[in-house]
């Protein structure tokens, strides 16, 4: 079985416990917060949990030490053991993708990447969100970005779909234009 279809089933089932429970926001944001947990200390807790090496018994010690100190929800905690105990650890990442997927599709929810020239002011950034959240049709979570190389303009990635206005890829258009028919600029 492929490791994506393992991620998806794997957060399916933590999707129904969470709505079963009405934790599905909690259990979201503790794979969040284990996640930056996990990739401290360039990736030893990782290493620690997927090595074939040590046991299960030895990888749950560690696992267990560290979820004494970040206090998860206890169905959150239990996953992660179970995650270990299946030797599934592997596929974490993907079922924290596939896990955030599901939450943001049942909460009507959309994340979205906004790169600009520029920092945006808060009022340029609630412009933004309300335009992609009318166009969607649902609430979106941004991460505002800056990259230079744009010189002005936008790129917004939500979800699958790209919203380029950027100045650099107007530019690209017109230098694509101008290869394909160089004659263009002489009628103009």
């Amino acid at each position: 079985m492929a490791s994506g279809s393992i991620a998806r089933r794997y957060a399916r089932a933590m999707i129904a416990l969470g709505q079963e429970g009405g934790k599905t926001d909690t259990f979201a944001g503790d794979l969040d917060t284990f996640t930056a947990v996990l990739d401290t200390g360039e990736g030893q807790l990782r290493s620690a949990l997927t090595n074939p090496g040590l046991t299960t018994f030895e990888r749950k010690a560690v696992l267990d030490q560290v979820l004494a100190k970040l206090k998860l929800d206890s169905d959150s905690a239990n996953f992660l053991r179970l995650l270990v105990d299946k030797n599934r650890f592997g596929v974490f990442d993907g079922i924290q993708r596939a896990f955030n997927e599901m939450a943001d599709e049942l909460a009507g929810r959309a994340r979205a990447v906004v790169t600009t020239a520029t920092d945006l002011t808060a009022d340029m950034r609630k412009t933004v969100k309300a335009a992609l959240e009318s166009s969607t049709g649902k609430t979106v979570e941004i991460d505002f970005q800056v990259d230079p190389t744009l010189i002005g303009g936008m790129v917004a990635q939500v979800g699958d779909i790209s919203y380029d206005a950027s100045v650099r890829a107007r530019l690209e258009d017109i230098q694509s234009s101008l290869i394909r028919n160089p004659g263009a600029v002489a009628e103009a």
